[in-house]
């Protein structure tokens, strides 16, 4: 009788093993059966079967842990198995094809159609087993690779015989290989997949004559610069000047990436032999590597806390948005002369506070948001003078010792107050009940490479003029432990302190590119020292035009609304229904791209949160453009306004919305993008 393979049965009915045994047998296979996993896994290992019919309920050892134990044992791994069961839960057949099963044959089944899928996979395995043998082949060709260049170089008869054997092997390399003409046109008579898709092109795009250049580098001057390189280098013919590293590969819109490149010329031909490789993973990484190493432990440490920080602000942001944003609608909607209007009031209230401890979290972490401009320290501080006097302990005298004549900086105004008032507060209580003295003082510093590397947030200042803003206490100083802890979040040396005051400080400073150095010593006092770059008279800072909000305003159209937080989707859906607009929902980007592919002509707006999973809102935003280049986007994030827009900078963006937005927030934003609406 003709042989078709050997199957082993693996169940503990009898009856079945029997029946099956005999349809088997019938159309000449050898069916072995095991009447249990023990005698199954022992069997398949010393005589491995050709495929496994295997029953799931069995008494000792289920199906699932034949299968798992099958999967694990290399004699046995690659064997097929298919499920002979009559389970119905989804569940478990999932789990079933999880663990390995090749195939899912439900109790009653038809004799044929079980014939049918066994002749399949046997086939298949079959199959997979040449390749197998085939790629094992190939991998021994690889090994003689050099040798057979060796031989090509010798003998232009052996070339021609092996020319179709090394294109096959070129083929499967993982980097690109090419052969092409040694002169400026480039043109390529051979290239394998990764040759274009390291350069970041198509084969198409390679193919005309001379194409080479235009395709694979973009910046007109960068182009040219590489190419004279290139043609010079080969022009001289010395392998050692043939080899290029870490190019850099660019296209607009996109990150950039890096390649290694090296030709060789081939003898007796105006061709040479063209190889690519990607490097960009070990170039960053090697940045990354120096990065770390220029950290100090220190510095290490409150970055990790500010990625902490900034994480649970911007995820309480999404809570407090969803207490804040109902209890505004509640109050728009409910009558002035409810009793519940003063709980509500309350409600809000204290959302607002939270959100203002939220931004001391940002502000630490370097996401807050801030709103940049020509700032004269002097001036600032001198209008904080009455505030400042309030603030602190009447046992406490205030100097104030402010240069004239000083550059603006760049920054914030509020946030700089708040740096004031923090360090001020912190002064005021380092001295207690005890006279003392506290000094703010604004000057010019002029610093050097040295002195700022003993600043915290050293890395990345450039030497030049800063100003500085320095807050300095007769207080009872600091230890060195407590020292190297004032700037982590939520650390107090305070009963009842929160221990954000510090850290938002910290925060700020790095936000404005500046740099902080502490000085103190136990019964010493304390003095903090700021440093801000210091502006030119030539360079300006824009400001925000401030554009007054339309009473009673009311928009009109269609506004798709994206976040994976169902109950700001809720939300947002009533608040902007409240605001007059049509509202369509999605929960990710791509259920958002999937709904305006079908129904982009009716949504006048897309609002999109910038954090979520499965596409995150920059990647919608992406994929949204390319289905419409004129597509009106806003994004939503707890982060900085002035960060999410300059990350989105020339990309057409029509507005970033701060979270927690309020309906006023709300209001005010569709209003400058819904011109046309009634107010």
């Amino acid at each position: 009788m003709k042989d078709n393979g050997s199957i082993l049965l693996v169940g503990n009915s009898l009856e079945s093993m029997k029946l099956l045994t005999e349809i088997l047998s019938a159309e000449g296979f050898a069916a072995r059966p095991a009447e249990n996993g023990e005698i199954a896994l022992a069997s398949a290992a010393a005589h491995p079967p050709d495929l496994i019919l295997l029953e799931i309920r069995m008494p000792r050892m289920e199906g699932f842990e034949v299968l798992r134990r099958l999967k694990a044992g290399d004699a046995t791994r690659d064997i097929p198995v298919v499920i002979l069961s009559a389970i119905t839960e989804a569940a478990e057949r999932v789990e079933g094809l999880k663990l390995g099963a090749v195939d899912i044959v439900s109790k009653p089944f038809q004799a044929e159609e079980l014939l049918s899928r066994i002749r399949t996979h046997l086939e298949l395995s079959r199959s997979r087993r040449r390749l197998r043998e085939q790629a094992d082949e190939l991998a021994r060709g690889n090994e003689q690779l050099m040798s057979n260049i060796a031989k090509l170089e010798r003998s232009e008869k052996t070339l021609k015989e092996n020319e179709s054997f090394i294109l096959s092997v070129m083929d499967h390399f993982p980097i690109g290989v090419a052969v092409n003409s040694i002169d400026p046109s480039v043109d390529f008579s051979y290239m394998n997949d990764n040759f274009p898709k390291f350069y970041r092109t198509t084969r198409a795009a390679l193919a005309d004559h001379g194409s080479f250049w235009d395709a694979v580098y973009e910046d007109p001057e960068t182009r040219e610069k590489i190419k004279k390189r290139v043609l010079d280098d080969c022009a001289r013919g010395d392998p050692a000047r043939m080899r290029w590293t870490e190019v850099p590969i660019t296209r607009k819109g996109e990150e950039t990436t890096y390649i290694s490149a090296m030709n060789m010329p081939i003898p007796g031909k105006k061709l040479m032999v063209s190889t690519v490789w990607d490097v960009t993973d070990h170039k960053r990484a090697e940045e990354a590597q120096r990065s770390l190493e220029r950290q100090v432990q220190q510095a290490q440490k409150l970055e990790s806390l500010g990625v902490l920080a900034g994480g649970i602000a911007h995820d309480f942001n999404n809570i407090l948005m969803a207490v804040l944003g109902h209890a505004e609608l509640a109050l728009d909607e409910i009558s002035p002369m409810s009793p519940a209007r003063r709980s509500l009031t309350e409600i809000t209230t204290a959302a607002r506070r939270a959100a203002d401890l939220c931004r001391q979290m940002l502000a630490y972490a370097g996401k807050a948001s801030f709103a940049l401009e020509r700032v004269g320290l002097r001036d600032l501080v001198e209008e904080m003078a009455h505030l400042l006097k309030t603030a602190i302990s009447k046992k406490a005298i205030l100097n104030l010792n402010l240069e004239r004549g000083l550059p603006p900086i760049e920054g914030d105004p509020s946030q700089i107050r708040q740096i004031v008032m923090n360090l001020l507060i912190n002064a005021s209580e380092a001295i207690g009940d005890r006279s003392g003295v506290i000094t703010v003082s604004v000057g010019a510093t002029r610093c050097d490479e040295e002195y700022l590397r003993k600043t915290e947030l050293h890395d990345g200042l450039s030497p030049g003029l800063y100003v500085h803003l320095e807050v300095t206490d007769t207080g009872g100083g600091m230890d060195a432990e407590t020292r190297s802890r004032i700037f982590e979040p939520f650390f107090s040396t305070k009963f009842a302190g929160r221990g954000l005051g510090l850290a938002a400080v910290l925060g700020i400073v790095r936000a404005h590119k500046g740099a902080l150095k502490v000085y103190s010593e136990p019964g010493k006092g304390t003095t903090f020292k700021m440093l801000f770059p210091a502006l030119t008279e030539t360079e300006d800072v824009p400001r925000s035009p401030e554009s007054p909000l339309p009473a009673g305003w009311q928009g009109k159209g269609t506004i798709l609304l994206v976040d994976d937080e169902e109950s700001l989707v809720a939300l947002g859906a009533r608040m902007l229904e409240h605001l007059g607009f049509t509202v369509l929902t999605a929960a990710d980007g791509l259920q958002a791209v999937d709904l305006y592919r079908e129904r982009g002509k009716e949504i006048d707006l897309v609002l999109m949160d910038l954090t979520m999973p499965h596409m995150d809102g920059a990647k919608a935003f992406g994929e949204l453009r390319r289905l419409n280049p004129d597509v009106r986007v806003v994004l939503a994030s707890g982060y900085s306004q002035e960060d999410v827009s300059a990350r989105f900078a020339g990309k057409n963006l029509s507005g970033v919305l701060q979270k927690p937005y309020t309906l006023f927030k709300l209001r005010e934003s569709l209003a400058g993008l819904f011109p046309g609406a009634e107010s």
